[in-house]
């Protein structure tokens, strides 16, 4: 499946195969925080087998828009996929401008809010593990050991905090 490769105003302007795409590239991806009614978020921890970032936490769900899907779209898919979660309806939060110190793509932040109770089925392939944690302690977590997680878990530490402070 072919890359959208986007311009400064994330528009599409040529379609790449992954392994084509350049660090000059500008791409698309899309984060999932799920938050459940206890005030926990869940947390994704990358298969140890991943090229990119092995055995790191990471936001609940990501993944990057494939040729023939949208933010909205590849969302769903991808919080299918990886986290095994069916028929949702995920509340775009906002879309965040490609930041050329940290990555060369612009991400589509959502997040919804499921029962605690909800069967989750990890992709194993993609995810090692999943965990529900509340929000201080993820922060407490990060500052303690950042290298735990993703390089840019910065950003999503942020965008849980936001969230969590307009849902909870």
């Amino acid at each position: 499946m072919k890359i959208p490769i986007v311009n400064e105003q994330d528009e599409i302007i040529a379609y790449k195969e992954r392994e084509e795409i350049t660090p000059e590239d500008i791409s698309r991806i899309v984060v999932l925080h799920v938050f459940n009614e206890k005030g926990e978020v869940l947390i994704a921890k990358r298969q140890s087998t991943k090229i990119i970032h092995p055995d790191k936490w990471g936001p609940s769900v990501s993944g990057g828009v494939e040729e023939g899907y949208d933010y909205d779209t590849t969302v769903i898919k991808e919080a299918g996929e990886e986290i095994g979660l069916k028929n949702i309806v995920p509340i775009f939060y906002k879309k965040m401008p490609k930041l050329s110190d940290i990555n060369s793509r612009f991400t589509g932040v959502y997040y919804v809010i499921i029962n605690s109770e909800y069967k989750l089925i990890i992709q194993e392939e993609e995810v090692s593990e999943i965990k529900w944690i509340p929000v201080s302690d993820l922060e407490d977590w990060y500052k303690d050991k950042p290298e735990d997680f993703v390089p840019s878990f910065q950003r999503s530490i942020d965008t849980i905090k936001e969230i969590y402070k307009n849902i909870a």
